[in-house]
């Protein structure tokens, strides 16, 4: 398996949009300055985008523009600056829509157009595009014409197109962006800062897309009547929530003072970012990046090309890409729980001193795939009849045991369709062996034919796989994974809830 190399951005900015990049949506569906063959006469293909993201039918398309701000009156040099950054970038973004759409196959992630894009589109009609313009240079004269040190773009829902350029729109502001976009796809416009607040709050793909969609829809819809900056929008959008716990920005009908008419002030993120919600929140997220740890150490294999076969299939990045898509998919309230079972099922190997040990964990509430099941396999690699072989022959009865196990656990639930089956060393604790290796696989079952369920039930004895006698499965029930309680403490169950509470009272002044 060859190693995929990734370009890192040509530009500062463009190396800083990587790395954030990286850190939220991690490196597998993380691709800066791809390119198409569609002019290959200079030995180079043509830049396709600064940035593009794909996770599952989710496409984000980033365009990165850092235009120094123009002299002159600031009403006319801000339509100068807009036409340079902002259109040039809705432009650039139209552009890479238009190629995907039309030559999914020919996206390549080198000048040369060598190496294709290593992970696959959707079909154009599922494919959901969402743009991303990042546009640097205004800052300054933007924190001078507001006099706020921490002055962004403004939002609002009542500029379309061209209304950002034409002197006579009513309510044209200097430093106000709304929809740039609106006849196509909808294309987000924020400076780095903004950015990277958004990044760090929803450091998710699927968190990130919800917020992304939610913006889209709420300008659009005219619910933003003006927001004085993004981190204020996010900070209204994270601080309400619908019965499920998911998110919203509120409706004009649904905003109480100070939030009327659609306006939402400055200062209302600060505010959040000072509350005891906020603390907690981040406090309950920290269990969370295990899971995102788990999924980094398999996609840098997988980019370095150091995978190995698994049950006697050879690594593939495509294929064991949607065994990882699945996993990153979820978003951070279910990793919080995915995580602690994973952890938890590994301690309890080394507590019990099993060889042995197997956690199934049903499909979460509110998790991405509502038919797809996760079950952790620890397997010790010790005993003489074992060790004796060697470790490569314990990868592969490891890998075969993972199988067996995801086989077993999908015929006693129908209902499931997939499993994401991971299994990896026990402690060295238990073993003495210094290292760790994981595997993953994705195994879909969806016609149990009665040769199948003979053939499952026979390897289910002779294994002793999943023994209903002996069989725990973990449960995430839906309580566990809501974002926030009636008081407003975001957690993960109810005695975490409990905890935070009592903490945040004991901080309070």
């Amino acid at each position: 398996m060859d190693p995929t190399i990734r370009g890192t951005g040509t530009t500062a900015t463009e190396r800083s949009l990587a790395k954030l990049a990286d850190r939220t949506f991690l490196d597998l569906w993380s691709y800066p300055n791809t390119f198409n063959d569609r002019d290959l006469s200079n030995g180079q293909g043509k830049e396709l985008c600064d940035l593009l993201v794909l996770c599952g039918n989710d496409l984000l398309i980033f365009s990165d523009k850092n235009i120094r701000w123009p002299s002159g009156k600031i009403d006319l040099a801000w339509r100068r600056w807009y036409r340079r950054a902002v259109q040039h970038s809705v432009d650039q973004i139209k552009g890479a829509e238009r190629w995907l759409r039309r030559y999914p196959d020919r996206v390549f992630i080198d000048p040369a157009c060598r190496t294709r894009l290593p992970v696959r589109l959707p079909d154009p009609e599922d494919l959901r595009v969402h743009g991303i313009a990042v546009v640097s240079g205004a800052r300054e004269a933007c924190r001078s014409y507001m006099n706020d040190r921490d002055g962004g773009l403004m939002l609002t829902g009542h500029l379309r197109g061209d209304e950002h350029l034409d002197p006579i729109t009513r309510g044209l502001h200097p430093f106000m962006v709304g929809d740039a976009n609106p006849n196509g796809a909808f294309v987000h416009v924020m400076d780095m800062d903004a950015l990277t607040v958004v990044m760090r709050e929803l450091d998710t793909i699927s968190d990130f897309v919800a917020y992304l969609r939610e913006r889209a829809d709420a300008i659009r819809d005219c619910r933003v009547s003006m927001a004085a900056s993004e981190a204020d929008l996010l900070a209204a959008y994270l601080m309400s929530g619908d019965s499920e716990g998911r998110p919203f920005i509120p409706d004009i009908a649904d905003l109480a003072h100070p939030l009327e008419l659609g306006i939402f002030p400055p200062g209302h993120y600060m505010a959040f970012r000072n509350s005891a919600e906020w603390r907690a929140r981040r406090e309950f997220n920290q269990s969370s990046y295990d899971w995102d740890r788990l999924i980094g150490s398999f996609s840098k294999n997988l980019l370095d090309g150091t995978s190995v076969a698994i049950a006697g299939m050879q690594p593939e990045l495509h294929l064991a890409e949607r065994a990882l898509r699945k996993m990153a998919l979820e978003r951070r309230t279910v990793r919080r729980s995915l995580s602690r079972a994973f952890i938890d099922a590994y301690f309890k190997a080394e507590k019990v001193n099993q060889d042995r040990f197997a956690r199934l964990v049903m499909p979460p509430e509110g998790g991405a795939d509502p038919e797809c099941l996760y079950l952790f396999l620890v397997l010790a690699f010790r005993g003489e009849w074992l060790v004796e072989h060697g470790y490569d022959y314990y990868r592969d009865a490891r890998g075969g045991m993972l199988k067996a196990y995801c086989q077993v656990a999908l015929m006693q639930h129908r209902s499931a369709k997939r499993i994401v089956g991971i299994a990896l060393d026990a402690s060295s604790k238990q073993t003495g062996r210094v290292g760790r290796s994981e595997d993953i696989m994705l195994l879909e079952i969806t016609d149990w034919t009665e040769d199948l369920i003979a053939e499952t039930r026979e390897l289910q004895e002779k294994a002793e796989i999943l023994l209903p006698s002996r069989l725990r499965p973990a449960y995430l029930r839906q309580k566990s994974l809501a974002e926030m309680d009636e008081g407003g403490i975001y957690s993960g169950n109810r005695s975490d809830r409990r905890a935070a509470r009592a903490k945040a009272r004991r901080k309070r002044p």
